[in-house]
């Protein structure tokens, strides 16, 4: 039996077990590749959102909590802010993309743009916006919050966007979040 056989028979939630565990390991190197300021804060792309659009909410938050704890056994945060690094750069960027999800699913017309460009690139810079606000609220010294959460949201919005847009083109399975009746239904 060849190998290409053996991949066709294993079952799809093998396979997106697989995607889940690499996708976790990605944004564990995503969040290793950091920007410090100069009190200390060490900023990185979150990857929440191209995690949930690929997913689902329940899905992404186990592959954030796995990313938080391979960067936190890599050495990029401590293992005592492992619940705090999980909830800034996990939960709550999660959260938002999901009310942006449902609020686009509810109000937006039934087109893919409105799907790839309100959930996956405004969703995303509005889920590093928040995280940056968490972070702020709490503290951490991120006084130059607008332009940081500027700056930071358009590069996740892009790297987040033009990742989903490649993959709703070419592995639209793989997206879980788009709905196939919903955003290609034929219109009237």
């Amino acid at each position: 039996m060849s190998s290409s056989s053996r991949t066709r028979e294993r079952p799809d939630g093998l396979r997106r077990t697989h995607r889940l565990l690499i996708a976790a390991a990605l944004v564990a190197a995503l969040w290793g590749v950091r920007s410090g300021l100069p009190l200390g804060v060490g900023l990185h792309f979150l990857g929440a959102a191209g995690l949930y659009l690929l997913f689902g909410a329940p899905r992404a938050l186990l592959g954030l909590a796995l990313a938080a704890l391979l960067a936190a056994l890599l050495g990029g945060t401590p293992l005592a802010a492992l619940p705090w690094a999980w909830l800034a750069n996990g939960a709550v960027p999660v959260a938002v993309v999901w009310s942006v999800h449902r609020a686009v699913t509810r109000f937006a017309p039934p087109n893919p743009f409105c799907y790839v460009f309100c959930v996956a690139f405004a969703g995303a810079g509005l889920s590093m916006i928040a995280s940056l606000a968490l972070y702020g609220a709490a503290g951490t010294g991120i006084e130059p919050f607008v332009a940081l959460g500027l700056m930071l949201g358009f590069g996740e919005a892009f790297l987040t966007g033009m990742l989903v847009t490649i993959l709703v083109v070419y592995r639209r399975d793989w997206v879980v979040t788009f709905d196939d009746a919903r955003w290609l239904a034929p219109r009237a």
